[in-house]
């Protein structure tokens, strides 16, 4: 392969990783979107826990037969309607409250789409320019770029919210526009290879009940209830976090969005970095992670019931940093088992299950927060969802590490 050919297909890597960043996910308004819930929209912080619930449970249900239509549509057909959901649903959020819920429900179509679709895209184009060891590397960039946008949209989301409270939607679904129209120059060049020389899609026809055969395989069960407990603290927790803020009344919306950005950055620098102890460590790594993850957690915790004020902001600032440091980790830790998993040709649909396991942990520690919130403050619930969880996301790691380590599905 030419240097010129080499540098053409670096430009198209780069330009999908951009594509895949702006559609990650709402740029702009995460950054308010539990401040815009209570103030705009005048729900309670149950009520916006319950949205996680919502958004999570409808995942769970639509992503099975979603992995089987997008085997039939092509993924870069999955991911092009994947993003316009996204718009879509931005777009929701300016109608009333009932499309709130609506809305999570179209949004996890178009997380099913997404999910699955992305990743082969990505591992499908880099095994076609021969760069496939390199997928931690290009995961932890897409990452990067993400979190590096997201906070400067947090620190820009606080200085239009408090100058209009619908600027930072109206921005998201400009982002979300742009993404969709970039969709459209996406390709997947195994596919298209395959698709020129008459050669079948799959090379592993999907069997009749696929999931449910893969659940014979032990690991199959411990990465279900690895990615459900470790995405329940990690996205839950996340979730309610700025609700910790929240509580105190003296923070502003500017405030916690500065906040927000700072820890983005934090994420965003780790998701660059994360690369680095990935190679040396592989699995194992995950330790740090957990470890970061509820050092971070206590912190949160503890601040907002201990301590006011600005060392209250420090102290659940720096928690904050170290909980989002965490996701992205997480996520190229445990595709990248799954992606690589010896002896195993049923990748995307060992990665579906997976994502389910991530959305059912959710739902159920969603739905438990919701009723922890109506008499328990965010900090104190923060502290009893780790307290529960902790200790089966260490015995999961060291379960899946041993068979990591006999190189072994």
């Amino acid at each position: 392969m030419d240097n010129t050919q080499v540098k053409k297909n670096k430009r198209k890597i780069h330009f999908y990783l951009l594509y895949q960043a702006l559609a990650y996910d709402w740029l702009f308004f995460y950054a308010i979107d539990s401040i815009y819930y209570a103030d705009v929209k005048h729900m309670s912080f149950s009520s916006i826990s319950l949205l996680m619930a919502i958004l999570s449970i409808s995942y769970v249900i639509i992503q099975i037969p979603m992995v089987r239509i997008v085997r039939k549509m092509r993924t870069v057909t999955a991911s092009r309607i994947g993003t316009f959901l996204y718009l879509l649903t931005a777009l929701m959020l300016f109608l009333g409250t009932w499309a709130i819920y609506v809305e999570q429900v179209i949004f996890a179509t178009g997380m099913a789409l997404k999910n699955v679709s992305d990743t082969k895209i990505l591992k499908d184009n880099l095994k076609m320019y021969g760069l496939s060891e390199n997928y931690s590397k290009y995961c932890g960039i897409i990452k990067f770029v993400y979190a590096a946008l997201a906070a400067v949209a947090s620190v820009a989301a606080g200085l239009l919210y408090e100058v209009w409270v619908y600027a930072p939607v109206v921005i998201c679904c400009g982002i979300m526009f742009i993404a969709f129209v970039m969709s459209f120059f996406i390709t997947n060049e195994k596919e298209n290879y395959k698709k020129a020389n008459g050669l079948p899609l799959h090379s592993t026809p999907m069997e009749k009940h696929e999931y449910f055969k893969l659940f014979k395989f032990k690991t199959t069960w411990l990465l279900l209830l690895f990615s459900a407990i470790f995405y329940a603290i990690i996205s839950c927790l996340m979730d309610i976090n700025k609700l910790v803020f929240q509580e105190f009344e003296t923070f502003s919306a500017l405030t916690i969005t500065i906040v927000v950005a700072i820890a983005r950055v934090v994420r965003a620098l780790t998701a660059l970095g994360f690369n680095v102890i990935y190679k040396r460590l592989k699995f194992n790594s995950i330790f740090i992670v957990l470890a970061v993850m509820i050092v971070g957690v206590l912190t949160i915790g503890l601040g907002g019931l201990f301590t006011s004020g600005t060392t209250a902001l420090a102290i659940i600032g720096i928690g904050s940093s170290l909980l989002y440091s965490t996701r992205d980790p997480f996520n190229i830790v445990r595709e990248d088992f799954v992606m690589n998993s010896n002896g195993l040709t049923k990748r995307q649909s060992l990665l579906a299950i997976t994502n389910i396991g991530c959305y059912l942990g959710r739902f159920v520690c969603s739905f438990t927060i919701s009723g922890l919130l109506l008499s328990q403050s965010a900090a104190t619930t923060n502290l009893i969802i780790i307290a529960a969880l902790a200790p089966f996301a260490i015995v999961l790691s060291i379960l899946l590490s041993r068979k990591r380590k006999a190189n072994r599905y």
